[in-house]
C-alpha cells in the first residue's frame, strides 16, 4: 500500500534549522571524527553539518548520481517555471513509479549499524581519489567514527553503496553510521541511522523544482 505523502519545501534558512536539528540527533550518541556527503545534495547538508558542529570533524564528498537525477537536469530549466501545486503532483507521480517499480527488500531491513562486513564488488562505487583522501584522513586516527551524509534516501540503493564503498576504504575498527533529512519509503534496503522526516518529499534549494 501506498503511503501518504507530504511535500517539505526548505529554503536556505530552513535548510541550516535542519542541519542544526539533525547535529543534535546524531551529536547525542555519536561523535564523528569524518563526515562523508554524498553529493550534490548530500554534501550541501553535510557541510552544513560540519560548519555548525562545536568539534569540527572533517568534511568529505563521495560522488554517486541515480540516472533518474541525470534525466531530470534535462528538465530543470523547465521545472523551474511550474508553479509548486504542478511540481508537487509531479514529485508524487514520480514517488509511486519508484514503489511500483523497485523491488522489495526480501531481509530484514537493517541500518548502516547493523550491516555486514561482506561487500560485494558491484558497490564498489567511489573513484579511486575519494578513496584515497579517506584513507590519507584515517591515517593517524583510531578507532575513526564515520558518518555519512544524504539529504534524501529512497530505494536506499545510494546510500547502501557508498556505506558499502566506505566500509572497504577502511578497516573494521571504523564505525560508520549514516544521517538524511528525509526516508521518503517505508522499503528502503537500508535505513539511516538518524533521520529528520519519514514519508516526506522534500524541496531543497538544490531541487530541479526549486523556485527561491
Amino acid at each position: 500500500m501506498l503511503q501518504k505523502l507530504k511535500i517539505k519545501t526548505l529554503n536556505d534558512a530552513d535548510l541550516r534549522e535542519a542541519a542544526i536539528a539533525l547535529n543534535a540527533l546524531v551529536f547525542k550518541d555519536f561523535l564523528p571524527d569524518i563526515i562523508i556527503g554524498i553529493k550534490t545534495g548530500g554534501y550541501i547538508v553535510a557541510e552544513q553539518m560540519a560548519r555548525e558542529a562545536a568539534h569540527k570533524p572533517l568534511l568529505l564528498a563521495v560522488s554517486m548520481q541515480r540516472e533518474s537525477t541525470k534525466k531530470k537536469a534535462k528538465l530543470k530549466n523547465i521545472l523551474r517555471h511550474f508553479p509548486y501545486f504542478i511540481t508537487d503532483k509531479l514529485r508524487i507521480l514520480e514517488h509511486r513509479w519508484l514503489f511500483r517499480h523497485c523491488e522489495k527488500p526480501k531481509a530484514t531491513k537493517q541500518s548502516t549499524v547493523e550491516q555486514k562486513s561482506g561487500l560485494p564488488r558491484s558497490l564498489k562505487s567511489l573513484a579511486m581519489t575519494e578513496i584515497e583522501a579517506l584513507r590519507a584522513a584515517l591515517l593517524g586516527l583510531e578507532n575513526a567514527k564515520i558518518l555519512i551524509v544524504d539529504d534524501a534516501v529512497d530505494s536506499g540503493r545510494t546510500l547502501q553503496a557508498v556505506f558499502f564503498a566506505v566500509r572497504e576504504a577502511t578497516d573494521l575498527s571504523c564505525e560508520i553510521r549514516s544521517a538524511a533529512i528525509t526516508l521518503t519509503t517505508d522499503f528502503s534496503i537500508i535505513n539511516p541511522d538518524y533521520l529528520l522526516y519519514k514519508n516526506v518529499l522534500c524541496r531543497f534549494p538544490w531541487s530541479f523544482d526549486f523556485r527561491g
